[in-house]
């Protein structure tokens, strides 16, 4: 199998990436969709663009850590396991307590969540209104 990024020594050439600045996905219903970052997840609203088809919402340090815009095509979601995008993840706290009180809020708004972890990194799954599946892990102290 070629490998397309072979790995490699460090050096001046290599491009040095600091953070992940955001994530953008493509929705059907914005409404629906900020509903759940906002409303479910507590992100907050920071702005609107593309004549009100593109939404911001930050956890409260960049201006944006999603971006939510109305797709532009009518398309099939994707079977899983195919290439593309395969989870957004979010920290809810740094206690066992913080994510079992998000995943009974999950729940109350109607979610099932799956795919649960008790590890170090202990976690859960949900999907968003297009089926993205949206991961929200604590990390706890060493």
């Amino acid at each position: 199998m070629h490998e397309m990024f072979p790995t490699r020594v460090q050096s001046s050439r290599v491009v040095k990436v600091t953070e992940l600045g955001h994530v953008s996905l493509f929705v059907r219903d914005l409404d629906a969709s900020v509903r759940f970052y906002r409303d479910l997840l507590g992100l907050a609203e920071t702005g609107r663009g593309k004549a009100g088809r593109i939404a911001f919402l930050s956890a409260g340090v960049h201006h944006h850590d999603v971006s939510l815009e109305v797709a532009r095509l009518e398309a099939k979601p994707l079977p899983a396991g195919a290439p593309g995008l395969y989870h957004v993840a979010f920290c809810v706290g740094g206690t066992r307590e913080a994510l079992r009180a998000a995943r009974g809020e999950a729940e109350r708004a109607g979610l099932a969540p799956f795919g649960e972890t008790n590890g170090a990194t202990p976690c859960f799954c949900v999907k968003d209104p297009d089926g993205h599946t949206v991961e929200l892990y604590a990390t706890l102290p060493a």
